[in-house]
């Protein structure tokens, strides 16, 4: 369907985000504040294969964390919610707050989209201000088709 490390087009990208997920693994447990860790994912139909960043390693700011889903075969990030982090300005010079969502856009734009360059509020995404780890991490699950229902919950 697609190149290896090539870039998605928007159809490959909605269909990636859509298949339903699953860890690997028979349990989970999520990294307490201070900590960071990677679980794989599959959606065993396909076996497309995923990868689920979780990154709760803020050293001054202990709210602050971020969970990225990555598609394992082409490398690219698909979706990122970034949680008290800095501010983000987007290409077009609008700026969006410390809490916000990067998804994956097919724009022509090349290597830019390893990086997620364009972000939004996460409230007009996820349709949430409350930015607590387990509610976000819940959302993001949700949207991004993950099911969840094996990951020991933290605080």
């Amino acid at each position: 369907m697609y190149e290896v490390l090539a870039m998605l087009t928007h159809d490959e990208f909605q269909y990636l985000l859509k298949l339903e997920k699953e860890f690997t693994q028979p349990q989970v447990s999520l990294p307490l504040p201070g900590n960071r860790d990677a679980f794989d994912l599959i959606n065993r139909p396909s076996d497309e294969r995923f990868v689920l960043d979780v990154n709760r390693s803020g050293k001054i700011e202990l709210s602050k964390y971020s969970l990225q889903n990555r598609h394992q075969r082409t490398k690219l990030p698909l979706v990122r919610v970034d949680i008290d982090s800095p501010p983000h300005r987007n290409p077009d010079g609008t700026k969006v707050s410390r809490n916000h969502i990067h998804i994956y856009q097919a724009d022509g734009t090349g290597d830019e989209n390893r990086n997620l360059p364009w972000a939004y509020e996460i409230s007009d995404i996820l349709n949430t201000t409350n930015y607590d780890f387990m509610n976000i991490w819940d959302q993001f699950c949700a949207y991004c088709h993950i099911d969840s229902s094996n990951v020991q919950r933290v605080m």
